[in-house]
């Protein structure tokens, strides 16, 4: 069959099929050579970053531990935590805590009542439930003494509503900043359980 084609013929049907041979070694050998390197470099680069980011995290070590060397010795005070030998010490302690906060703020504590602690690993969640009355800036300081001091309390719940009072519209537009509200809130702080043995 390809004794008929002239020399020429020949020779290109031969470097046609030497083309088609080196085309398929390419396809075989080649791209998935070239795909795999381009996979390694891939690779390599997302290792780079990540020894980048471990070098970084490994320079600021010494950093690391005094911070929690400082946090360790904080956690150690237990100043952040309420105090009591039991439960219920820790609520008659957030109690008296909360009243002490709402009188300094010339507020009247109406009521308290403790609620079910819950456990949260090696802390326990002692929570109260209040309601107090006084003015918006009784409210504000309430809020304030609560949130910045220690032991560290949490509002998890809190509905303030504007007392209603009888009065006649004069008094009440003169009353103004005065209106008396009743505030309802529920007050968390954490206790340390101590180790049983």
């Amino acid at each position: 069959m390809f004794s008929n084609l002239s020399g020429n013929a020949q020779r290109a049907l031969a470097l046609g099929l030497l083309a088609l041979l080196l085309l398929v070694v390419v396809m075989l050998l080649v791209l998935p050579l070239r795909n795999a390197f381009s996979a390694s470099d891939e690779r390599i680069a997302e290792l780079q970053f990540r020894l980048q980011k471990y070098s970084t995290l490994a320079g600021r070590q010494t950093q690391i531990r005094a911070e929690l060397e400082a946090l360790l010795q904080q956690d150690s005070s237990g100043e952040e935590l309420l105090g009591g030998a039991s439960t219920a010490i820790a609520g008659a302690n957030l109690q008296a805590l909360l009243k002490q906060v709402v009188q300094q703020a010339g507020g009247r504590l109406e009521s308290t009542q403790a609620l079910p602690e819950v456990l949260q690993g090696a802390m326990e969640r002692i929570a109260i439930r209040a309601q107090f009355s006084g003015n918006i800036e009784a409210l504000q300081q309430v809020l304030h003494g609560i949130e910045f001091r220690k032991p560290l309390l949490f509002i998890d719940k809190m509905e303030v509503r504007i007392k209603r009072v009888r009065r006649s519209r004069i008094a009440q537009q003169e009353l103004g900043a005065g209106q008396q509200l009743s505030v309802s809130l529920q007050v968390s702080g954490f206790r340390r359980l101590e180790a049983e043995g």
